[in-house]
């Protein structure tokens, strides 16, 4: 099969970061997502009216969607992927205190630093509103090729 010369250089480059120690292949690939515009398929489907294909998502926005996604999502729950996910599904069944407070805090926090490269934590912010049974929930983060903090809220709650 014939390749192109981009696809050549591609693997050739690769080959070369094989041996790299694990501090040098972090430096590599934190050099590599500084050269990267992020994007991702925008997951309601939307249609771009100018093309006609699935719309996507740019910038701090793919990563705010990334990061609700692994939120939300159960460990075991992707198939062949179990360690992606966080357990936060089942904190929101516990009870309802400064505790469960800081479980939620610690699991978000461990989520994003582990599965999100393209995110830089700058704090989390998790407070319980006691008569919604729920949490409001305040990530403020920074995309790793933008200098801008980026504040994502949400609100989580028990579903049964």
């Amino acid at each position: 099969m014939a390749t192109t010369a981009t696809q050549e250089d591609f693997f050739s480059n690769d080959a070369n970061y094989l041996n790299l120690s694990d501090d040098e292949a972090r430096k590599v690939r934190k050099a590599r997502l500084e050269q990267t515009e992020f994007r991702d398929l925008n997951l309601q489907f939307l249609n771009n009216p100018n093309t006609g294909d699935v719309a996507i998502k740019t910038g701090s926005n793919a990563v705010k969607q990334a990061i609700k996604n692994l939120i939300l999502t159960d460990k075991f729950e992707r198939p062949f992927n179990p360690g992606i996910g966080s357990r936060i599904k089942d904190l929101l069944f516990e009870p309802n205190d400064i505790i469960t407070e800081k479980l939620i805090e610690d699991e978000i926090t461990s989520v994003i630093n582990n599965q999100e490269p393209r995110a830089q934590l700058l704090g989390v912010s998790v407070k319980s509103e006691r008569e919604g049974f729920g949490y409001d929930v305040k990530i403020v983060f920074s995309v790793v090729n933008e200098n801008e903090p980026v504040t994502f809220t949400t609100f989580l709650e028990a579903t049964r």
